[in-house]
């Protein structure tokens, strides 16, 4: 697996020519969380369908 500097440099070089600086550091940003939500799936670190619903009308009464 390659280290971190090695990461970002493939995700920078991956960006189009013309990206800015808040573009790359949302596409890391959004990485990073796709990383850590399979992370806490795999360890069932999950809230089902239904629970997340309840949640919701919750919020509005």
């Amino acid at each position: 697996m390659s280290n971190a500097k090695e990461e970002l440099t493939k995700l920078v070089q991956e960006q189009p020519e013309d990206s800015t600086l808040e573009e790359i550091i949302r596409e890391l940003a959004f990485r990073l969380m796709v990383e850590r939500g399979l992370a806490d799936s795999d360890a069932g670190r999950v809230t089902s369908n239904d629970e997340m619903a309840r949640r919701i009308r919750s919020w509005t009464h």
